[in-house]
């Protein structure tokens, strides 16, 4: 194994082995920091496929169309609970935070969050996983309008307006192909018109896509959980994606570091003693009640006194 190519799947044995994996290839010469390229998801079996919330919900049924009319009844029945979402992706970032089946899944800027969930039931009988994704690799083969977004405004990472931005180069390159100038704004990114959305852009069609791309791009602040998580959202084109058997195809593009069942305890009780556990990634009386659980419970054969 080396640094500049490490292998795609990696085991950490002990807490220092841990840390020298999270935090491998983190110096970008280009601006003199360490700042990691990756985003982290931890998952506390590391059999677990990155599947979707909707790639579930569908299950065998193929019946995607169901993707926007979720989408389209939740900003309907949740307008009075919420503020006008300002496009598409601020609500489907929304969407996703509380829960309803969408094509995103949850990352993070802080690989010490992702170990957290990696260990967090503290289950002893599976190992649990860390990926590691470099979204700058995944993002070179973005489609044009996204490229241009992301060239134009010299950074690496996408978010909901960034993306509102890309919409609108997607209809302008459209337009100009039809060599007849500027169509009418077909304003693609209004949360009224999500059905035209999907159908034009991210529709599964019958046959396999030759553009398949993943994205990342981060969220709005809606609450503190999603600051204090560093929270990350991860986009695919198609959500039949399983995006763990995908990435196997793109070995230079992540790493899973696997987190061996019996040092999960150990792990967690450290992630802890450094601040990072479920009182402070969850902030309220949910949260609390849960990392009291985990701080005094019991542990076969310890003593309990104290």
């Amino acid at each position: 194994m080396t640094a500049d190519r490490p292998d795609s799947v990696q085991r950490a044995d002990t807490w220092t082995e841990l840390q020298e994996l999270i935090t491998q290839e983190m110096w970008m010469s280009d601006i003199g920091r360490h700042r990691s390229p990756y985003v982290f998801r931890g998952v506390p079996n590391q059999s677990f496929s990155l599947e979707t919330s909707i790639t579930r919900f569908v299950g065998d049924s193929r019946k995607w169309p169901l993707e926007p009319l979720l989408l389209r009844n939740f900003a309907q029945y949740a307008a009075s609970e919420m503020e006008e979402p300002q496009s598409v992706w601020h609500l489907l970032a929304i969407a996703q935070h509380y829960g309803l089946p969408t094509r995103l899944l949850d990352w993070s800027f802080s690989p010490l969050v992702a170990a957290y969930f990696a260990t967090r039931t503290g289950n002893t009988d599976h190992d649990g996983a860390i990926w590691a994704v470099d979204y700058r690799k995944l993002h070179a083969d973005l489609p044009d309008y996204y490229q241009s977004v992301l060239e134009m405004t010299e950074t690496n990472m996408l978010d909901t307006h960034l993306l509102s931005n890309a919409i609108l180069e997607y209809e302008m390159s459209e337009d100009r192909a039809d060599g007849d100038g500027p169509a009418p704004a077909r304003d693609l990114d209004d949360v009224s018109r999500i059905h035209e959305l999907w159908q034009e852009l991210w529709a599964p069609d019958a046959g396999e896509s030759d553009e398949e791309y993943v994205m990342f791009f981060r969220p709005p602040a809606i609450d503190d959980r999603i600051v204090d998580q560093s929270a990350v959202f991860s986009f695919q084109s198609d959500p039949r994606i399983v995006l763990g058997q995908w990435l196997e195809d793109r070995p230079d593009c992540y790493r899973k570091i696997i987190i061996p069942g019996d040092r999960k305890l150990e792990f967690r009780d450290k992630l802890d003693q450094l601040n990072v556990n479920h009182r402070t990634l969850f902030p309220g009386l949910e949260g609390l009640a849960t990392w009291l659980k985990q701080y005094y419970q019991p542990q076969s054969g310890s003593d309990s006194s104290g």
